[in-house]
């Protein structure tokens, strides 16, 4: 038990320390945070940023985008917080996107609150 409690703190400190850049270090983040990603699928229908996977986490649909630089993903989460069509909740880390969605209110707030920087 204490050798994983120290194996998901060095995760979150590197995750922390490096910052997030790529999708693999967004699945580490997650999963210091405790988030277990499961059913990995690449979306390979968006046009918005050059890398996106799927996940769920029990009921709640996790993305993950990687955009080419931080201010791209901002501004794509700017633009899509103004879609009355977008329900998903985005968390922004540099280049990196989460988007959370579906899933009970409850349990959604739960990754919501993990993914948080």
């Amino acid at each position: 038990m204490l050798r994983m409690l120290f194996i998901v703190i060095a995760l979150s400190a590197i995750a922390c320390s490096k910052g997030l850049d790529t999708i693999e270090s967004a699945e580490a983040f997650a999963k210091s945070r405790g988030v277990v990603l499961a059913e990995k699928t690449e979306d390979t229908k968006q046009a918005v940023a050059p890398r996106c996977f799927d996940y769920r986490s029990g009921e709640v649909y996790v993305g993950i985008l990687q955009f080419n630089t931080a201010e791209a993903a901002k501004a794509y989460k700017e633009v899509m917080d103004q879609s009355p069509l977008s329900s998903e909740q985005k968390i922004v880390h540099g280049p990196i996107m989460f988007m959370v969605a579906e899933g009970s209110d409850s349990e959604r707030q739960k990754v919501v609150a993990a993914l948080q920087p």
